[in-house]
C-alpha cells in the first residue's frame, strides 16, 4: 500500500508560484535543517527551490 501520508506531504509542499531559481522558502529550508540534523548531513543554505526540494527527497528516503 502506498504511503499516501508522503503524498499529501508533497502535494501540500508544493507552492503554486514555484520558481525554481528562487532561494529555497523558509519552509523548506527548516524541514532540510531539521533531515540534516537527523541524518548528520550537512546543511546547505544556498539551495534553491528546486535543489531544496530534490535534497529533502533524498534524505527523507535515507530517513526512512
Amino acid at each position: 500500500m502506498p504511503n499516501t501520508l508522503r503524498v499529501a506531504e508533497a502535494n501540500l509542499n508544493l507552492d503554486p508560484h514555484y520558481d525554481a531559481d528562487a532561494p529555497m522558502t523558509e519552509v523548506q529550508a527548516a524541514k532540510l535543517q531539521k533531515l540534516c540534523d537527523k541524518l548528520d548531513e550537512p546543511f546547505d543554505a544556498a539551495l534553491n527551490q528546486q535543489q531544496a526540494m530534490e535534497r529533502i527527497r533524498l534524505l527523507e528516503d535515507q530517513a526512512d
